[in-house]
C-alpha cells in the first residue's frame, strides 16, 4: 500500500510539474483592454498564483460575511432600523467583491486549463509520435489501450479535476485555520455545557468538528474505495465501444458487402453491456456512499445550532453569535470533510492519473526498447545502399522466423523477396526500418539515404488529393503540373481536376486507385530506398507492370525491395531472393526461381 500511494505521488509530480517549469509564452487577457505579458517560462506559474490569490482573497471575505452576519442578525434582534442599513450596505461591498472574484476566478482558471492542456497535449502528441514510439507500441503486446483518448480525454479530465482539487484543497487548509480562530474565541466566551453543567474544554467547538469529519472521512473511505478502479475500467470500456463504432464506420464497405450489420450488432451490444456492468458498479458504490455523505451533511447542518439552543434559549447568546457559530462551525467542518465531499471526484481523478502516468510509461518502454535493439543499426560507405547481415526474427513468443538473413542490395537494383505466407517478410521490412524487437544482426544503409515503405493498404492522410499525394512531405512540394504528369503515368490522369478537393479519398477510390496513389507519392517523394510489401497486389498484371515500370524509369537511382507472391513480379525485378527459416525449424524452403539468390541457410 505504502509503494502504491508512493508511486502515485510520484506520477503526480511527474505529471503536473513540468508544466510550470516549462516556457509557456504569450500574452493574458485579463479583458479587451486590459492585458499583460509574463515571461515565457513563469506564464504558468503567474496564472496559477493569481487564481489561488483570488481564492485565498475569497476566504478572507466569507470571514467577513461570517461576523456581518452576527451583526445582521443581531440588528433584527434587536430591531435597530439603523444597524440594519448600515449592516445592507457593507453586504454590498462584499457581494460585490465576491462576483468580481468569482468572475476572474474563473476566466483566469479557464485561462490557465487551456494554456495547460495545449501544452501537455503537444508534449504527449511529440512524444507519441516521435521515432514512431505510437507503432512501436502496437507491436508490445502490452501496449496501453485507447491511446486517442488518454490524449484526447484524460488530459483534458486530469488538469480539471488537478485545479479543482488543487484549489479546493488549499482553500479548505485556509478556511479551517480562519474559522478555528473564530470558533475558538466563540468556545471560551461559551464554554460547553451538557446537562447543565459547564464543562471547561477549551475549543471544543473546533474539537467536536474534527472528530466528525474524521470519523466521516474513514467512512466515505471504507464504503468508496472501489470507485477508483471501477472508474478505471469506466474509461476504459467508454473507448472501446467508442473505438468499435469508429471501426464500424472505416469498415462499412466491407461489412455492408458481407452482411455483417447481425455480427456487428452482438459486438457493439456485448461491449456495451460491459458499460452497463460496470455503470452499475458504480452506482451501487455511489449510492452508498451518497447515503453516507448526504446524511453526514445534513447533520452537520443542525449540529452546531444542537450545540448552541441552550445557550440561546437561556439568554447567554445572541441571534447573532449563534449564526456566526453555525456558519463557521460548517466552514470548519466542511474544511475537515474535503475528502468526504471530494471522494468521487478523488475517485476520478486518481483513474486519469493511473492512465496517463500508464501511458507514459509504455511510451518510454517502446522508446527503450528501440534503442535498446539486439539489431546493430549503422551506415556504410561501400557501393551498396543496403546491407543485412546475419538477421534473425523471432515473433513475441520466441518462435523462429527467419533466420541468417543476408542480403546485399545496389543502388537502382530491384530486389524481390519471396517466402511462404506467414515466414516473415513484413516483419523482416519492419525489422529493417528499425521497428522489430525481437531480431538480431547488422543492418547498414548508405550514410543519409532516404527510405520509403509502402505497404499493402495505403494511409490516405486528411486533406486534398495534392496533400495527399505528397504526405508527408512538408518543404519543397511538387508543381501541380508534374503532379498531374506523374498521374498520368500511373493511369490516375482522371484524378487531374480534383486536385485541391478536400475528400476522405480512402473512402472514395478503389483499393488499385489507392495502391497507384501511394506509388505515384513514392515517384514524387524519390527516396534512396523503396520497399513495396503487396504494394501492387489490387492491380491487373498490365497496370502493375505499367506502374513499376515508371517507377524504375523516373527513379532509375533508386534501389527497390519488393514483397510479394505473384510470378508477374519476376521479370520486373533483377533478381529475386527467396527468404526462410532454417531447416533446423522443420520449414522446407522454396525452390528457387532461376534468376535466384539465396538468403537464408
Amino acid at each position: 500500500m505504502r509503494n502504491d500511494t508512493r508511486s502515485r505521488l510520484s506520477a503526480i509530480w511527474q505529471l503536473t510539474t513540468p508544466y510550470f517549469f516549462s516556457k509557456d509564452s504569450g500574452v493574458v487577457r485579463i479583458s479587451s483592454r486590459l492585458k499583460f505579458t509574463v515571461a515565457e517560462r513563469w506564464i504558468g506559474g503567474s496564472l496559477l498564483l493569481v487564481v489561488l490569490a483570488i481564492e485565498f482573497g475569497q476566504v478572507g471575505l466569507s470571514v467577513l460575511l461570517n461576523s456581518w452576519n452576527a451583526e445582521f442578525y443581531n440588528a433584527l434582534q434587536t430591531k435597530n432600523v439603523g444597524a440594519f442599513w448600515h449592516q445592507l450596505a457593507i453586504f454590498s461591498v462584499i457581494a460585490a467583491a465576491f462576483i468580481i472574484s468569482s468572475v476572474y476566478q474563473l476566466y483566469l482558471n479557464q485561462w490557465l486549463q487551456i494554456r495547460w492542456r495545449r501544452w501537455m497535449t503537444e508534449r504527449y502528441v511529440h512524444r507519441w509520435l516521435q521515432n514512431s514510439t505510437h507503432y512501436r507500441m502496437r507491436l508490445r503486446s502490452e501496449a496501453a489501450d485507447n491511446p486517442d483518448q488518454r490524449i484526447a480525454e484524460d488530459i483534458a479530465l486530469y488538469i480539471g479535476r488537478t485545479l479543482s482539487l488543487g484549489i479546493g484543497f488549499l482553500s479548505s487548509i485556509t478556511s479551517l485555520v480562519s474559522f478555528s480562530i473564530i470558533l475558538w474565541g466563540i468556545s471560551a466566551e461559551v464554554p460547553l455545557q451538557i446537562a447543565g453543567y459547564h464543562i471547561g474544554a477549551h475549543g471544543y467547538l473546533v474539537w467536536l468538528a474534527a472528530i466528525f469529519a474524521l470519523v466521516a472521512s474513514v467512512g466515505a473511505h471504507l464504503i468508496g474505495r472501489t470507485l477508483a478502479s471501477l472508474n478505471f475500467s469506466r474509461q476504459r470500456r467508454e473507448a472501446d465501444f467508442r473505438f468499435g463504432l469508429v471501426h464500424l464506420r472505416e469498415n462499412s464497405e466491407q461489412i455492408a458487402l458481407l452482411r455483417g450489420e447481425n455480427a456487428e450488432r452482438n459486438i457493439l451490444r456485448d461491449r456495451f453491456s460491459d458499460i452497463v456492468t460496470n455503470w452499475h458498479d458504480i452506482m451501487r458504490r455511489q449510492k452508498f456512499l451518497t447515503f453516507f455523505t448526504t446524511g453526514y451533511n445534513q447533520i452537520a447542518v443542525v449540529l452546531p445550532f444542537l450545540i448552541m439552543a441552550p445557550h440561546y434559549f437561556a439568554g447567554a447568546i445572541m441571534l447573532g453569535v449563534m449564526t456566526q457559530t453555525a456558519g463557521a462551525f460548517g466552514q470548519v467542518q466542511s474544511s475537515m470533510s474535503f475528502f468526504v465531499n471530494s471522494y468521487t471526484d478523488l475517485a476520478e481523478w486518481i483513474a486519469v492519473v493511473d492512465r496517463l502516468s500508464g501511458f507514459s510509461d509504455q511510451m518510454q518502454l517502446a522508446s527503450t526498447a528501440s534503442e535498446t535493439s539486439a539489431v546493430s543499426m549503422g551506415t556504410t560507405n561501400a557501393n551498396g545502399v543496403l546491407s543485412l547481415a546475419g538477421i534473425s526474427l523471432a515473433t513475441p513468443g520466441g518462435k523462429k522466423l527467419l533466420n541468417s538473413v543476408n542480403l546485399d542490395i545496389e543502388p537502382g537494383e530491384s530486389v524481390l523477396l519471396m517466402a511462404p505466407s506467414g515466414a516473415g517478410k513484413t516483419t523482416l521490412l519492419r525489422t529493417i526500418l528499425g521497428y522489430w524487437p525481437h531480431a538480431t544482426g547488422e543492418i547498414l544503409t548508405r550514410s543519409g539515404a532516404r527510405l520509403l515503405a509502402l505497404p499493402q493498404k495505403p494511409y490516405f492522410p486528411l486533406g486534398s488529393l495534392h496533400s495527399v499525394l505528397t504526405y508527408p512531405a512538408t518543404e519543397a512540394q511538387p508543381s501541380d503540373e508534374e503532379i498531374s504528369d506523374i498521374l498520368k503515368l500511373t493511369g490516375l490522369e482522371h484524378l487531374k481536376p480534383s486536385l485541391n478537393v478536400v475528400e476522405r479519398w480512402n473512402n472514395i477510390l478503389s483499393v488499385g486507385e489507392q495502391q497507384r496513389v501511394a506509388l505515384a507519392r513514392a515517384i514524387l517523394l524519390r527516396p534512396d530506398i523503396l520497399f513495396l510489401d503487396e504494394a501492387t497486389s489490387a492491380l491487373d498484371e498490365a497496370a502493375e507492370a505499367r506502374v513499376l515500370t515508371a517507377i524504375r524509369n523516373k527513379l532509375p537511382d533508386t534501389a527497390i525491395v519488393s514483397i510479394g507472391h505473384r510470378s508477374s513480379l519476376l521479370p520486373l525485378h533483377d533478381r529475386v531472393v527467396h527468404v526462410s527459416a532454417s531447416a533446423s525449424d522443420e520449414e522446407q524452403a522454396l525452390p528457387a526461381p532461376p534468376k535466384s539468390v539465396a538468403a537464408a541457410e
